[in-house]
C-alpha cells in the first residue's frame, strides 16, 4: 500500500515538474517518453490499490463465510452473544431474506389448496400396517413417556414428581434454567419401569427456539460399537445446534449415568424429548452409545425435526423410535425441503388466482379501481421528484437519457396490469427462471438507462483524459508510435476497468454474499431412526375398518419410510398437529381403535 502510493505519488511529482518548468520544448522525444511512463506506471499504481482493495474485501468475505458454527455450547456471555447474532441472520436469510411476503401470504396457502390432502402418501406401498396387541401395548408406553415429557416441560416441576410417582431422591441432575445451546432437561430413576429417564424440553423460551433455529449443518459422526469394538463409523451432517446442545448435555450426564448403570445394572436407559427435544435426544443417543457403560441407550423422539442426513438416520433404527402424528410439519421441515417448497410455491399461479380474487372480491375490487385512479389522474404519482417509482416515469427517463427501446418493449412496459396495487406480493429476490422471464421485461428500460449512462460517463472520461494530454501539446514523431499505442492502451484499459467497477454497483451479478451464506450447498436432512407415524385416512380408504363407515376420518399406525420426509406436505393443521396435546389425543384413539378391533376379532372367533 505505501509503495503503490510513493509510486503515485512519484508520477505525479515528475508530470507536474515537467508542464511547469517549461522544458517540454527542448527534448520532446526523451521528454515525452518519460511523461508516458509516468502516466502509465500512474495508471497502473491506481489499478493495483483497486485490486489490493478488493482482495482484501473478498478475504473479509472469506473470513465471514469460514466462520464455523459453534459445535460446542458458549462459555460466556460474548460467545453466547455472538451465536445468538448469528442465527439470528441465519434466519432471516433463510426465511425473510429468500421468501416474499406476497409468497407467505398467499402462494403457501393458494399451494396448499391446490395440493390437497396428502396423508394417503403415507399409507403407500412403502409403508407398512401395524397392528394388533403387540403394537397397542408398545402405543400405551409410549403414551406414559409422552405424558411425563409433557408434565416436565409444561408443568412445575413438582407437578411432575407428583405425575410421575417420583421422589426427591429418584432425581439424578435437574436443569431447568435453559440458555443458548443449553437445553433444559432431567434425569430421573423410575423404578416402576426399571429405566433412567433423560427427559429434555423442547423450544418453550426464547433461548430454546435460539437453539432450534441455529439450524445450520456441521458434521457428525457415529462409532457404532458392538461387543466392546468398533464395528462401524457413520458419517454425515447434523443440525448445529441440536449437535452443540446434545454435547453440552453429554458433557454433564454422562458421569452421573455411568454411575447410577453401576449401582443398578438391570436399569435400561431411555432419553425422551419432543420437538427440539427430541432431535437433541437423538444426538444425545449417539454419543452416549460410544460410552461402553452406555451402549445399550435407546431414544423416544416425538414430532423431531428432520435433524441428520440419510446415513445417520439410517444408522439409528435399532435404537431410536420417532413418532410423528398425521400432518406435523416439523419431521419434514429443512433447508432443502423449503426451498423445494418455495419453487413450487412460486410455479403455481398464485398472483393470478388472487387477482382474480381480488377482482370479484367487492371491497378489494373498489380499494383497487380506487389506487389505479389515483395513480393516473393525481399528478405527483408521475412526479420524477416523487419517491413513488412509476412505469412512465422510467420511460420518460429512458427516453431523456436517449435510449430507444423497441416497439414491443414499450407496448408492454406501456400496458400495465390492472392490480397495480398489488404489483408488490410477487417479486421475490431469488427467482427460478420462469419468474426471471417475467421480470425481465419490466426491468428492461430501467436496465438500458442505467447501462447508457455508465458508457456515456465511460467515454466521457475517456474524451477527459485525451484532452489534458492534448493540452501538453507534445512533439510526435515517426519513432514514438509504439509509446503512444501504450499509453492509449494503458488509459483504455483504466477507463474500461472504471466503467466495468460502476457497472458492477449497478447490476446484481455481483452480489455480497450475506454471513449466513456457507461453501457449501445444504444438505437434505430427515428424521432419525424408525418411524412411527399416526396417520388419519378417510374411513373408505382403511383396509380394517369397513364397519367404521359412519366415521369422517380414522387413525392407524404405519411405519413408514425415510424419503416420504424429503418432501413438505402442506396442511391446515400441520402446525397444530405438532403440540403434544395433539399426539396424546391421537394415540388414544388410536389406543381405543386397537382395542376395539381385538375385542371383534376376540368375538369372531369364537
Amino acid at each position: 500500500m505505501g509503495a503503490t502510493g510513493m509510486a503515485t505519488a512519484a508520477g505525479t511529482a515528475v508530470l507536474v515538474y515537467l508542464v511547469l518548468s517549461g522544458r517540454l520544448c527542448g527534448d520532446a522525444a526523451g521528454e515525452d517518453q518519460l511523461i508516458s511512463s509516468a502516466v502509465s506506471a500512474a495508471a497502473a499504481a491506481r489499478r493495483q490499490r483497486k485490486e489490493e482493495a478488493r482482495a482484501r474485501r473478498e478475504q473479509r468475505r472469506a473470513r465471514r463465510r469460514r466462520w464455523r458454527w459453534p459445535e460446542r455450547a458458549p462459555e460466556g456471555w460474548g460467545e453466547a452473544a455472538a451465536v445468538a447474532a448469528r442465527t439470528v441472520r441465519f434466519t432471516w436469510a433463510e426465511t425473510l431474506g429468500k421468501w416474499a411476503l406476497g409468497e407467505l401470504a398467499f402462494g403457501i396457502n393458494y399451494y396448499m389448496r391446490q395440493q390437497g390432502n396428502l396423508q394417503h402418501e403415507y399409507a403407500g406401498s412403502d409403508s407398512v400396517l401395524l397392528d394388533g396387541p403387540e403394537v397397542r401395548q408398545e402405543l400405551i408406553s409410549l403414551l406414559r413417556y409422552l405424558k411425563l415429557c409433557m408434565y416436565f416441560s409444561k408443568k412445575p416441576f413438582d407437578m411432575f414428581l407428583e405425575f410421575g410417582g417420583y421422589e426427591q431422591n429418584d432425581v439424578l441432575i435437574k436443569k431447568s434454567k435453559a440458555r443458548i445451546l443449553k437445553p433444559a432437561f432431567t434425569i430421573v430413576r423410575d423404578t416402576s419401569s426399571k429405566c433412567l429417564f433423560l427427559f429434555i424440553r423442547g423450544a418453550i423460551s426464547v433461548k430454546e427456539r435460539l437453539t432450534a433455529a441455529t439450524g445450520a449443518e456441521v458434521p457428525f459422526h457415529h462409532v457404532m460399537v458392538q461387543d466392546g469394538s468398533v464395528s462401524n463409523l457413520v458419517l454425515g451432517y447434523a443440525h448445529c445446534g441440536m449437535v452443540a446442545a446434545a454435547r453440552w448435555i453429554a458433557k454433564r450426564a454422562i458421569p452421573c449415568l455411568s454411575k447410577a448403570v453401576e449401582q443398578s445394572p438391570d436399569y435400561e436407559v431411555k432419553i425422551i424429548g419432543h420437538s427440539m427435544g427430541a432431535g437433541i435426544a437423538t444426538m444425545l443417543t449417539y454419543i452416549l452409545r460410544e460410552n461402553e457403560k452406555l451402549s445399550s441407550s435407546t431414544c423416544i423422539a416425538f414430532g423431531p425435526a428432520a435433524c441428520m442426513t440419510w446415513d445417520l438416520a439410517e444408522s439409528g433404527k435399532d435404537f431410536v423410535t420417532t413418532i410423528v402424528n398425521r400432518n406435523d410439519l416439523v419431521p419434514s421441515l429443512g433447508l432443502v425441503s423449503a426451498a423445494k417448497l418455495r419453487t413450487e410455491v412460486m410455479t403455481s399461479s398464485w398472483a393470478h388466482d388472487l387477482r382474480k380474487q381480488i377482482q370479484q372480491t367487492r371491497f378489494l375490487g373498489f380499494v383497487n379501481r380506487s389506487v389505479s385512479f389515483i395513480r393516473s389522474h393525481v399528478p405527483f404519482v408521475s412526479d420524477p421528484r416523487s419517491k413513488v417509482v412509476d412505469v412512465d416515469m422510467l420511460q420518460s427517463q429512458s427516453s431523456e437519457a436517449g435510449s430507444k427501446p423497441s416497439a414491443d418493449t414499450h407496448a408492454v412496459v406501456k400496458k400495465r396490469p390492472p392490480l397495480v396495487c398489488w404489483s408488490c406480493v410477487a417479486a421475490p429476490r431469488q427467482t427460478v427462471e420462469s419468474s426471471k422471464q417475467i421480470q425481465g421485461i419490466e426491468s428492461q428500460t430501467n436496465t438500458d438507462v442505467k447501462t447508457e449512462k455508465i458508457i456515456a460517463e465511460a467515454e466521457a472520461a475517456a474524451e477527459l483524459v485525451s484532452v489534458h494530454l492534448g493540452e501538453l501539446n507534445l512533439q510526435e514523431s515517426d519513432n514514438e508510435d509504439g509509446n503512444k499505442e501504450e499509453k492509449e492502451s494503458t488509459l483504455k484499459g483504466t477507463d474500461e476497468y472504471e466503467a466495468m467497477e460502476l457497472l458492477e454497483s449497478f447490476t446484481h451479478e455481483k452480489q455480497v454474499p450475506s454471513a449466513s451464506t456457507s461453501a457449501q450447498e445444504p444438505h437434505q436432512l430427515y428424521p432419525p431412526g424408525r418411524i412411527l407415524h399416526m396417520v388419519g385416512l378417510p374411513a373408505a380408504e382403511e383396509a380394517t375398518t369397513s364397519e367404521q363407515g359412519a366415521q369422517e376420518e380414522v387413525v392407524a399406525l404405519y411405519e413408514t419410510s425415510r424419503h416420504l420426509y424429503s418432501k413438505i406436505r402442506l396442511a391446515r393443521s400441520m402446525i397444530r398437529e405438532h403440540y403434544m396435546p395433539k399426539y396424546i389425543k391421537t394415540m388414544e384413539q388410536l389406543i381405543d381403535k386397537l382395542a376395539e378391533e381385538y375385542i371383534d376379532n376376540q368375538l369372531d372367533s369364537l
